[in-house]
């Protein structure tokens, strides 16, 4: 399972990401692993604040306790942090991309050409 620690609005959150996470997530948006990209394209403004609550909250239950926050408090705490160019915003989103494309092979292209030296 990945994690990253980051503070938001002074205060440090475990962020976690992984199988039960990422599962959670697909569950609670009702679409696919191939859309999250998608959504996350078409409207970061709301995507990118709930998948920050949703792994911050996942870790929460993770530990049996109950997240003292909301998702619209991510949204004010992003908000006053400086929107997406916070540093613990970008820390997030490589973290949470890493967490989707780590280790998935990447394959070579196949071609009849030889390879050039």
């Amino acid at each position: 399972m990945n994690r990253i620690k980051l503070k938001l609005k002074g205060r440090e959150f475990d962020f976690t990401f992984g199988l039960g996470f990422l599962g959670e997530l697909l569950d609670a948006l009702d679409i696919s692993i191939d859309e999250v990209v998608g959504k996350l394209n078409r409207n970061p403004f709301k995507m990118i604040p709930f998948i920050m609550y949703s792994s911050a909250k996942y870790s929460y239950e993770l530990r049996g306790e109950e997240a003292d926050f909301t998702l619209f408090d991510f949204i004010n705490w992003i908000e006053e942090e400086g929107g997406f160019t916070s540093k613990s915003v970008e820390s997030f989103l490589v973290a949470f991309t890493n967490s989707m494309t780590k280790g998935v092979p990447v394959e070579e292209e196949i071609t009849d050409e030889p390879k050039k030296k």
